[in-house]
């Protein structure tokens, strides 16, 4: 006997979408009992003077597996090729555990997007928001992505100061930057 599929259950957007930007860039299976390490990469960019983030619309971020092996900017660079967006800078701004797993996020500059595959990235506004803050001795019980992309932006804000190859690949985000004041500055102000 054949196998039948329930034609309910197909969902056509999906498969163009898969056939537009390709298969999963991760091979890490998804398990309840793996240790996971997660890769978060947050895409920003700057389009009429305006800085936006984006972020897979089923997702507060787009996040995928990282096997043990791998180098985390060269995958970050792979999810990066599958949407496509052509990077300007990638660079590892933070890390944090989340519900039994790593999360270590980077931060990366893109070209804005003429245009992205249909349903896949949202391209947002950057909102600005507080830090989040823990203990002298933990952190804090809650991360939020919005406070990940504001450390992000704050981490960029340094390294466009501080960076020869950083300050030459983003020549024109000085000033849109300058309002992300990094930490260490802000501690001797």
């Amino acid at each position: 006997m054949g196998r039948r599929t329930n034609p309910a259950r197909r969902n056509p957007r999906m498969a163009e979408l898969v056939e537009q930007i390709g298969g999963p860039v991760s091979s890490v299976p998804w398990s309840a009992t793996f240790v996971a390490q997660t890769l978060e990469v947050l895409p920003v960019g700057l389009r009429d003077g305006s800085l936006f983030w984006m972020k897979p619309l089923h997702a507060e971020s787009l996040r995928v597996g990282l096997p043990a092996s791998a180098r985390p900017a060269d995958v970050v660079l792979d999810v990066l090729r599958w949407y496509p967006l052509a990077p300007v800078v990638v660079h590892s701004t933070s890390w944090r555990h989340e519900e039994g797993r790593i999360i270590l996020t980077y931060v990366a500059v893109v070209s804005p997007p003429s245009s992205l595959p249909p349903d896949s990235l949202a391209s947002l506004p950057v909102r600005r928001v507080e830090l989040a803050r823990g203990e002298a001795m933990s952190a804090p019980k809650s991360i939020g992505v919005d406070a990940v992309l504001e450390h992000a932006l704050r981490h960029l804000s340094w390294l466009v100061r501080d960076d020869p190859a950083v300050m030459k690949a983003l020549a024109g985000w000085q000033a849109v930057l300058a309002g992300f004041e990094p930490e260490p500055f802000r501690a001797l102000a």
